[in-house]
């Protein structure tokens, strides 16, 4: 017979697997009907994304988005459609149905639970992505003050921790400073900055931007840029940004590591069938579903 450990190890895998459908039967039975079940379970999810967020103090007061493209939305008038937090909520107040649905022109599809309007400057950022990224369906931001500091130096993401050869490894991509992001303009900057490719970009003295083809992924990028930065910004700080002082590898090894890196992201062996965004996010998700209730985000 399994301990209820077991057993509560197992209901939390369960909820992360399928985005919390049981979490709050009257409310998920609701919300499937409003949206049908793709659109529910991505709600849940991203709901869950913004309690991860708060968790890591990647956001700032009711500040930051993390957006996600509704699948088959592309073809739809003014697709594709994206959701997003309502302005004036905290990250940890979010919940699946209180999530708004916005067109690529701004346009608010639905409500959610009309708690809030759409913010300009985070539509600003995340459109630009979405409306050119088709393999971009998660669009991850925040002003984390490590990363937001390194954003305001002229060093770059350095090659000096794991976290960062594993990023330099995937292609990191700098966008100039333009101020607050409220010019719509700035959308087709932004987006020929992130290319056709990369999945992290840099806004200089702003922050960091990830995407992803799913949550886990634009997460794990999220999470290894915030801590790549972290490192950074505390080794400076302990050397007085004497670079000369600091163990930055040499050309010969650095091409080792991130063809290490390659070799670790298939697997070592022929049929490794790990997923290591999936992992960590299913780690993080179970803490979070312990921390707030699945009750409170699945919602």
């Amino acid at each position: 017979m399994a301990s209820p450990s077991e057993n509560r190890a197992k209901t939390l895998i369960s909820h992360v697997l399928q985005a919390g459908p049981k979490a709050n039967s009257g409310a998920s039975e609701m919300g499937r009907q409003r949206y049908g079940d793709v659109e529910w379970d991505l709600r849940c999810k991203l709901a869950m994304a913004y309690r991860v967020s708060n968790h890591y103090g990647w956001d700032q007061l009711v500040f930051n988005h993390i957006t996600a493209k509704v699948p088959g939305s592309e073809n739809l008038k003014g697709g594709p459609h994206f959701l997003i937090n309502p302005f004036g909520l905290r990250f940890d107040e979010v919940t699946a149905s209180s999530l708004l649905k916005v067109d690529i022109d701004a346009n608010i599809v639905d409500s959610g639970t009309n708690v809030g309007p759409l913010f300009k400057q985070g539509f600003v950022v995340h459109s630009s992505v979405h409306a050119v990224r088709k393999d971009c369906h998660v669009v991850w931001h925040n002003h984390h003050f490590d990363t937001t500091a390194c954003a305001i130096t002229k060093f770059g993401l350095l090659p000096i921790s794991q976290e960062a050869i594993v990023l330099l490894r995937q292609d990191v991509k700098y966008h100039p400073f333009e101020g607050s992001a409220t010019d719509l303009n700035e959308r087709a900057r932004i987006a020929a900055s992130l290319g056709p490719k990369s999945k992290i970009l840099i806004l200089l003295n702003h922050g960091p931007v990830t995407a992803g083809g799913s949550i886990e992924e634009a997460f794990l990028y999220m999470y290894l840029v915030t801590l790549a930065c972290t490192w950074q910004a505390r080794a400076l700080a302990a050397v007085g940004g004497d670079l000369s002082k600091m163990n930055i590898p040499s050309e010969e090894t650095l091409k080792s590591a991130m063809d290490r890196v390659k070799i670790e992201r298939t697997g070592n062996e022929p049929k490794a069938t790990y997923n290591e965004a999936e992992a960590a996010w299913n780690g993080i998700a179970r803490l979070m579903e312990s921390k707030f209730g699945a009750e409170n985000i699945y919602c």
